[in-house]
């Protein structure tokens, strides 16, 4: 499956050119083994970006954040303190991968 990286979205759409200025869209396929090793090193933040409702009958993936796709980019402008709140994770950086 190909998985944008763009802090490493995934979902049923196409981010690609879509991170509201928040970091570089660069596409590169990602394989299920690669993805777990990233996920296992904590070098990413894996953002999932289905509905809740996806997510309670589909399951969550672990290591991921669930941000659905119509709030990642109010999520990533939000400040650090209110991130953590709402999503339980600390915000990324800029430069966070």
């Amino acid at each position: 499956k190909k998985i944008e990286k763009c802090l490493v979205f995934i979902g049923r759409y196409s981010l690609k050119g879509s991170c509201h200025k928040f970091c570089i869209a660069v596409s590169k396929d990602v394989t299920y083994k690669e993805l777990k090793n990233l996920l296992n090193s904590k070098s990413i933040m894996l953002i999932d970006v289905r509905e809740t409702w996806e997510i309670l009958e589909h399951g969550k993936i672990p290591g991921s954040v669930n941000i659905p796709l119509a709030e990642v980019g109010e999520a990533l402008q939000m400040n650090p303190r209110d991130f953590k709140q709402k999503y339980d994770e600390v915000k990324p950086s800029k430069s966070d991968s």
